[in-house]
């Protein structure tokens, strides 16, 4: 029986940082491995580098189709031969995308592909998932989140691993530049689609690979390591702030999932945003900073008898004062 035409690739730069990043974590021990597959150059060398690494016998591929263009049955196409050919488990998952007047589309499709990815990685017993976001996605995350004003949590970008809802998810190509991945690829002719979307100016982050990144790397052609190790510290400085507003919000909470208004006064300022912000996002409830601004403005008026307190948080959510304490439900229930 002929062998595999996986076989005689070189996985180059990709299987050296999946390597590590095994070892690191443990990943493949025991369970079998879950890796999104959209079709493109990224997630085509991870495929390749997880198939030298641990052979098909231990590799999950997830092809998501979101449906939100012509090109998805083309891409689902071009995933099922190409793992057809290299004898790789795949699995099609369809995700449909509902955004609300003011979401994002783009976020919404990355929550639904996500909840889909991690739903059909259990199903199937893998304890990780693996995507293959790459330097230059870490990149532009940075700089998404810098422009949009950020704080430690958001310029950190994405973590190489994480725990999600019950599974690890894991980006081992973080410090792996797109061109060494599509360069050896186009070397050796391996088959790969390119999404349009990528290159269209309506979406910002297309805007800052093609205009903003090029000339970034004309004055700094290091700039993925230095971006990088920016992320790093931003991390480091996020898992610092996290672990102070954890201990703060457990000395806050009265058990019933509210907050003691007392022990929310006793805070300095910075670290009450902190608590605030750690309260909702345990409760589901994605805030801005302008909402937490405004709600520390309200204890503090509060404070010094004003009763009437009550904010709208999130697009569906509120916050209110109870007697001596702070109170969050759906905006309905007031």
């Amino acid at each position: 029986m002929p062998a595999p035409p996986w076989r005689a690739l070189d996985a180059g730069a990709a299987l050296h940082a999946l390597r590590e990043f095994a070892a690191a974590h443990a990943v493949g021990a025991e369970a079998p491995v879950a890796l999104a597959f959209s079709g493109g150059a990224d997630s085509t060398s991870l495929l390749l580098a997880a198939l030298h690494l641990w052979g098909p016998s231990r590799v999950r591929a997830l092809h998501v189709d979101h449906g939100l263009q012509d090109d998805a049955v083309r891409f689902s196409a071009h995933a099922q031969a190409l793992c057809a050919q290299w004898g790789v488990p795949l699995q099609v998952l369809a995700a449909r995308v509902s955004a609300a007047r003011g979401d994002s589309v783009e976020e919404r499709a990355r929550e639904a592909r996500y909840a889909v990815l991690f739903d059909a990685a259990r199903a199937l017993g893998c304890n990780w998932i693996l995507t293959a976001h790459q330097a230059d996605d870490q990149v532009e995350t940075l700089l998404l989140a810098l422009l949009r004003g950020a704080g430690p949590k958001g310029l950190a970008a994405m973590p190489a691993a994480s725990a999600r809802a019950g599974l690890r998810l894991g980006r081992p190509l973080l410090a792996v530049g797109a061109g060494t991945l599509r360069a050896l690829l186009d070397a050796q002719r391996v088959p790969y689609v390119v999404d349009a979307m990528n290159a269209d100016p309506a979406w910002r982050r297309s805007r800052i690979r093609h205009e903003l990144l090029p000339l970034i790397a004309r004055l700094e052609p290091g700039y993925t390591r230095t971006l990088a190790r920016s992320a790093r510290l931003c991390a480091q400085a996020a898992a610092a702030l996290q672990a102070q507003a954890d201990a703060d919000l457990s000395d806050c909470m009265d058990g019933s999932g509210a907050l003691s208004l007392d022990a929310l006064r006793a805070l300095p300022r910075q670290r009450l945003a902190e608590v605030l912000r750690a309260w909702l996002v345990a409760a589901g409830v994605r805030s801005s900073a302008a909402q937490i601004d405004e709600l520390c403005r309200q204890l503090a008026h509060s404070a010094h008898g004003a009763a009437r307190l009550r904010l709208r948080v999130g697009t569906r959510h509120a916050v209110w004062r109870d007697g001596k304490r702070l109170c969050c439900g759906a905006q309905r229930s007031l």
